[in-house]
Protein backbone atom coordinates (compact mmCIF):
# COMPACT_ATOMS: atom_id res chain seq x y z
CA UNK A 1 0.00 0.00 0.00
CA UNK A 2 1.05 3.54 -1.12
CA UNK A 3 1.96 5.62 2.22
CA UNK A 4 -0.35 9.04 2.70
CA UNK A 5 0.86 11.77 4.35
CA UNK A 6 -1.95 14.53 5.04
CA UNK A 7 -0.91 17.71 5.82
CA UNK A 8 -3.01 20.31 7.39
CA UNK A 9 -5.14 21.90 10.31
CA UNK A 10 -5.73 20.03 14.02
CA UNK A 11 -8.46 21.18 16.14
CA UNK A 12 -10.23 20.90 19.18
CA UNK A 13 -14.18 21.12 18.32
CA UNK A 14 -17.00 22.42 20.48
CA UNK A 15 -20.43 21.54 19.82
CA UNK A 16 -23.87 22.88 20.60
CA UNK A 17 -26.84 21.21 19.65
CA UNK A 18 -30.22 23.46 19.32
CA UNK A 19 -33.68 23.06 18.15
CA UNK A 20 -33.87 27.47 17.90
CA UNK A 21 -31.53 29.19 15.66
CA UNK A 22 -30.73 32.96 17.67
CA UNK A 23 -30.87 36.33 15.83
CA UNK A 24 -28.31 38.66 15.84
CA UNK A 25 -28.07 39.73 19.94
CA UNK A 26 -31.07 37.16 20.91
CA UNK A 27 -30.17 34.31 23.57
CA UNK A 28 -31.68 30.90 23.47
CA UNK A 29 -30.97 27.87 25.65
CA UNK A 30 -29.09 25.07 23.86
CA UNK A 31 -30.30 21.12 24.03
CA UNK A 32 -26.79 19.75 24.16
CA UNK A 33 -22.96 20.79 24.52
CA UNK A 34 -20.01 18.46 24.11
CA UNK A 35 -16.68 18.55 22.60
CA UNK A 36 -14.59 16.41 19.87
CA UNK A 37 -11.66 16.30 18.07
CA UNK A 38 -11.67 18.22 14.66
CA UNK A 39 -9.69 20.07 12.26
CA UNK A 40 -9.74 18.71 8.58
CA UNK A 41 -6.29 17.87 8.57
CA UNK A 42 -7.08 15.75 11.74
CA UNK A 43 -10.00 14.42 10.35
CA UNK A 44 -9.10 13.43 7.12
CA UNK A 45 -6.14 11.39 8.85
CA UNK A 46 -8.13 9.67 11.28
CA UNK A 47 -10.55 8.50 8.34
CA UNK A 48 -7.77 7.14 6.30
CA UNK A 49 -6.32 5.31 9.23
CA UNK A 50 -9.49 3.77 10.29
CA UNK A 51 -9.81 2.05 6.95
CA UNK A 52 -6.63 0.67 7.05
CA UNK A 53 -4.25 3.68 5.57
CA UNK A 54 -0.62 4.16 6.39
CA UNK A 55 -1.22 7.66 7.41
CA UNK A 56 1.06 10.46 9.00
CA UNK A 57 -0.04 13.49 10.10
CA UNK A 58 2.03 16.87 9.48
CA UNK A 59 0.60 20.06 11.43
CA UNK A 60 0.89 22.24 14.66
CA UNK A 61 -0.94 22.09 18.21
CA UNK A 62 -0.30 24.60 21.08
CA UNK A 63 1.84 23.78 24.07
CA UNK A 64 -0.92 23.88 26.13
CA UNK A 65 -3.54 21.90 28.06
CA UNK A 66 -4.88 20.01 25.06
CA UNK A 67 -1.53 18.79 23.81
CA UNK A 68 -1.61 15.54 25.48
CA UNK A 69 -5.08 14.78 25.14
CA UNK A 70 -4.31 15.25 21.54
CA UNK A 71 -1.26 13.02 21.24
CA UNK A 72 -2.99 9.81 23.06
CA UNK A 73 -5.68 10.33 20.92
CA UNK A 74 -3.42 9.92 17.43
CA UNK A 75 -1.73 7.41 19.39
CA UNK A 76 -5.06 5.28 19.22
CA UNK A 77 -6.35 5.93 16.18
CA UNK A 78 -3.12 4.57 14.99
CA UNK A 79 -2.05 8.14 13.34
CA UNK A 80 1.98 8.99 12.93
CA UNK A 81 2.59 11.81 14.62
CA UNK A 82 6.45 12.53 14.85
CA UNK A 83 6.70 15.13 12.63
CA UNK A 84 3.82 16.84 14.34
CA UNK A 85 5.11 20.87 15.06
CA UNK A 86 4.36 22.06 18.58
CA UNK A 87 4.13 25.90 19.46
CA UNK A 88 4.99 27.60 22.52
CA UNK A 89 2.94 30.34 23.68
CA UNK A 90 -0.02 29.73 21.37
CA UNK A 91 -3.13 27.82 22.01
CA UNK A 92 -4.54 24.66 20.21
CA UNK A 93 -6.95 25.49 17.27
CA UNK A 94 -10.49 25.78 18.04
CA UNK A 95 -13.87 24.94 15.68
CA UNK A 96 -17.07 26.32 17.59
CA UNK A 97 -20.25 24.21 15.67
CA UNK A 98 -23.87 24.79 15.57
CA UNK A 99 -25.91 21.80 14.78
CA UNK A 100 -29.52 22.21 13.62
CA UNK A 101 -31.82 19.55 12.06
CA UNK A 102 -28.83 17.48 11.28
CA UNK A 103 -26.44 20.67 9.81
CA UNK A 104 -23.90 22.47 10.90
CA UNK A 105 -22.70 26.29 11.20
CA UNK A 106 -19.45 26.06 12.18
CA UNK A 107 -16.60 29.22 12.97
CA UNK A 108 -12.97 28.63 13.29
CA UNK A 109 -9.81 30.25 15.59
CA UNK A 110 -7.12 28.66 13.78
CA UNK A 111 -4.36 28.86 16.27
CA UNK A 112 -1.19 26.99 16.18
CA UNK A 113 -2.86 25.99 12.81
CA UNK A 114 -1.17 29.78 11.55
CA UNK A 115 2.91 27.52 12.45
CA UNK A 116 1.98 24.76 9.40
CA UNK A 117 3.50 26.98 7.48
CA UNK A 118 6.26 27.31 4.50
CA UNK A 119 8.74 27.55 7.11
CA UNK A 120 7.75 24.15 8.79
CA UNK A 121 7.25 22.43 5.63
CA UNK A 122 10.80 23.28 4.65
CA UNK A 123 11.82 21.93 7.59
CA UNK A 124 10.30 18.44 7.00
CA UNK A 125 10.59 18.27 3.38
CA UNK A 126 13.13 15.67 2.97
CA UNK A 127 10.81 13.60 5.27
CA UNK A 128 7.67 14.24 2.94
CA UNK A 129 9.02 12.84 0.34
CA UNK A 130 8.97 9.31 1.38
CA UNK A 131 5.74 9.70 1.00
CA UNK A 132 3.28 8.85 -2.31
CA UNK A 133 -0.25 10.36 -1.40
CA UNK A 134 -1.00 13.76 -0.14
CA UNK A 135 -3.91 15.32 1.58
CA UNK A 136 -4.60 19.23 1.69
CA UNK A 137 -7.05 21.34 3.03
CA UNK A 138 -7.62 25.18 3.66
CA UNK A 139 -7.40 25.51 7.41
CA UNK A 140 -3.62 26.36 7.05
CA UNK A 141 -1.71 29.36 5.41
CA UNK A 142 -1.94 28.71 1.53
CA UNK A 143 1.68 29.97 1.47
CA UNK A 144 2.50 26.58 2.39
CA UNK A 145 0.58 25.12 -0.32
CA UNK A 146 2.35 27.49 -2.96
CA UNK A 147 6.02 26.37 -1.77
CA UNK A 148 5.19 22.45 -1.05
CA UNK A 149 2.95 21.63 -3.83
CA UNK A 150 4.95 22.42 -6.70
CA UNK A 151 7.81 20.33 -5.47
CA UNK A 152 5.36 17.04 -4.95
CA UNK A 153 4.71 17.52 -8.39
CA UNK A 154 8.04 17.92 -9.75
CA UNK A 155 8.67 14.59 -7.74
CA UNK A 156 5.39 12.65 -9.03
CA UNK A 157 3.49 12.80 -5.87
CA UNK A 158 -0.47 12.20 -6.07
CA UNK A 159 -1.62 15.49 -4.65
CA UNK A 160 -5.23 15.62 -3.14
CA UNK A 161 -6.70 19.10 -2.01
CA UNK A 162 -10.07 19.80 -0.09
CA UNK A 163 -10.41 23.45 -0.85
CA UNK A 164 -12.48 24.47 2.37
CA UNK A 165 -12.66 26.81 4.09
CA UNK A 166 -12.91 28.14 0.12
CA UNK A 167 -10.79 30.64 -1.50
CA UNK A 168 -9.66 31.49 -5.12
CA UNK A 169 -6.57 29.33 -6.02
CA UNK A 170 -4.15 30.62 -8.47
CA UNK A 171 -4.03 28.52 -11.49
CA UNK A 172 -0.28 27.73 -11.05
CA UNK A 173 -1.91 25.53 -7.82
CA UNK A 174 -4.68 23.86 -9.72
CA UNK A 175 -2.63 22.85 -12.31
CA UNK A 176 -0.20 21.01 -9.98
CA UNK A 177 -3.36 19.24 -8.24
CA UNK A 178 -4.30 15.70 -9.15
CA UNK A 179 -7.28 15.49 -7.64
CA UNK A 180 -9.66 18.66 -6.20
CA UNK A 181 -12.64 17.66 -3.74
CA UNK A 182 -14.84 21.16 -3.74
CA UNK A 183 -18.51 20.58 -2.50
CA UNK A 184 -21.19 22.19 -4.78
CA UNK A 185 -20.97 25.65 -3.07
CA UNK A 186 -17.02 25.90 -3.04
CA UNK A 187 -16.49 25.33 -6.88
CA UNK A 188 -17.26 28.85 -7.97
CA UNK A 189 -15.36 30.04 -5.19
CA UNK A 190 -12.02 28.23 -5.42
CA UNK A 191 -11.71 28.12 -9.26
CA UNK A 192 -11.58 32.05 -10.16
CA UNK A 193 -14.20 31.58 -13.87
CA UNK A 194 -17.34 32.97 -15.49
CA UNK A 195 -18.26 29.62 -17.26
CA UNK A 196 -20.88 27.39 -15.70
CA UNK A 197 -20.57 24.47 -13.26
CA UNK A 198 -20.33 21.86 -16.10
CA UNK A 199 -18.27 23.99 -18.07
CA UNK A 200 -15.96 24.36 -15.43
CA UNK A 201 -15.98 20.34 -15.04
CA UNK A 202 -15.25 19.76 -18.20
CA UNK A 203 -11.49 22.04 -18.04
CA UNK A 204 -10.86 19.78 -15.30
CA UNK A 205 -11.92 16.16 -16.43
CA UNK A 206 -11.37 13.34 -13.45
CA UNK A 207 -9.59 16.10 -11.54
CA UNK A 208 -12.52 18.21 -9.93
CA UNK A 209 -14.33 15.62 -8.02
CA UNK A 210 -17.84 17.65 -6.68
CA UNK A 211 -19.10 16.62 -3.25
CA UNK A 212 -23.01 17.14 -4.07
CA UNK A 213 -24.14 15.73 -0.17
CA UNK A 214 -27.35 13.34 0.09
CA UNK A 215 -26.67 13.39 -3.92
CA UNK A 216 -23.70 11.95 -4.64
CA UNK A 217 -20.99 12.82 -6.47
CA UNK A 218 -19.49 14.63 -9.58
CA UNK A 219 -16.97 15.09 -12.77
CA UNK A 220 -16.54 14.81 -15.87
CA UNK A 221 -15.07 11.74 -17.46
CA UNK A 222 -13.41 13.86 -20.33
CA UNK A 223 -16.89 13.77 -22.83
CA UNK A 224 -19.34 14.36 -20.16
CA UNK A 225 -20.41 14.75 -16.21
CA UNK A 226 -21.13 11.48 -14.69
CA UNK A 227 -23.13 11.67 -11.72
CA UNK A 228 -22.90 8.72 -8.45
CA UNK A 229 -25.50 8.63 -6.87
CA UNK A 230 -25.12 8.45 -2.35
CA UNK A 231 -26.15 5.71 -0.47
CA UNK A 232 -29.19 7.11 1.58
CA UNK A 233 -28.59 7.10 5.33
CA UNK A 234 -30.37 8.85 8.28
CA UNK A 235 -28.08 12.17 9.00
CA UNK A 236 -27.24 12.85 12.12
CA UNK A 237 -24.35 15.07 11.86
CA UNK A 238 -22.81 16.11 8.52
CA UNK A 239 -20.09 17.72 10.13
CA UNK A 240 -16.60 15.95 8.65
CA UNK A 241 -18.65 13.82 6.46
CA UNK A 242 -16.61 15.55 3.51
CA UNK A 243 -13.12 14.44 5.21
CA UNK A 244 -14.05 11.68 5.55
CA UNK A 245 -14.58 11.29 1.41
CA UNK A 246 -11.53 12.92 0.56
CA UNK A 247 -10.28 9.92 3.81
CA UNK A 248 -11.38 6.76 2.19
CA UNK A 249 -10.72 8.63 -1.81
CA UNK A 250 -7.05 8.48 -0.51
CA UNK A 251 -6.83 4.99 0.89
CA UNK A 252 -8.65 3.69 -2.57
CA UNK A 253 -5.96 5.22 -4.56
CA UNK A 254 -3.15 4.32 -2.05
CA UNK A 255 -4.36 0.67 -2.52
CA UNK A 256 -4.63 0.65 -6.61
CA UNK A 257 -8.23 0.80 -6.69
CA UNK A 258 -9.63 2.25 -10.53
CA UNK A 259 -10.57 5.57 -9.97
CA UNK A 260 -14.73 5.24 -10.33
CA UNK A 261 -14.38 2.69 -7.24
CA UNK A 262 -12.23 5.02 -5.42
CA UNK A 263 -15.24 7.56 -5.85
CA UNK A 264 -17.80 5.34 -4.77
CA UNK A 265 -15.90 4.05 -1.32
CA UNK A 266 -15.35 7.70 -0.51
CA UNK A 267 -19.14 7.96 -1.19
CA UNK A 268 -20.08 5.17 1.40
CA UNK A 269 -17.65 5.81 3.80
CA UNK A 270 -19.39 9.50 4.12
CA UNK A 271 -22.64 8.13 4.32
CA UNK A 272 -21.27 5.77 7.25
CA UNK A 273 -19.78 8.85 9.26
CA UNK A 274 -23.02 11.45 8.88
CA UNK A 275 -24.80 8.55 11.24
CA UNK A 276 -22.85 9.41 14.43
CA UNK A 277 -22.42 12.33 16.27
CA UNK A 278 -18.77 14.47 15.53
CA UNK A 279 -16.51 14.83 13.09
CA UNK A 280 -13.96 11.87 13.77
CA UNK A 281 -15.69 10.32 16.31
CA UNK A 282 -18.41 9.34 13.79
CA UNK A 283 -15.91 7.62 11.15
CA UNK A 284 -16.54 4.15 9.77
CA UNK A 285 -13.65 1.47 10.91
CA UNK A 286 -12.31 -0.57 7.50
CA UNK A 287 -14.34 -3.68 9.11
CA UNK A 288 -17.59 -1.49 8.98
CA UNK A 289 -16.70 -0.39 5.64
CA UNK A 290 -16.40 -4.05 4.48
CA UNK A 291 -19.94 -5.06 6.01
CA UNK A 292 -20.98 -2.23 4.19
CA UNK A 293 -19.96 -2.84 0.83
CA UNK A 294 -20.66 -6.91 1.36
CA UNK A 295 -24.68 -6.01 1.71
CA UNK A 296 -24.09 -3.93 -1.27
Amino acid sequence: MKKIAVIGSINIDYFVECSTLPKFGETVFGDNFFMNFGGKGANQAVAASRLGGDVTLFGSIGNDEQKQVLLNHFKAENVNIEHLNIVDGVSTGAAFIQLYKGDNRIIITPGANQYTNGLYTKQVKDQLMNYDIFLFQLETPISMLEYLIPLLHKEGKTIILDPAPAVKLPEDVLSKISYLTPNEYEVQEVISHSSNEEQIMAEYPQKLIMTCGKNGVKYHNGERVIRLSARMAEAVDTTGAGDTFTGAFAVALAEGKPFEECLRYGIFAGSLAVTKKGAQSGMPYKYEMEELLQEG
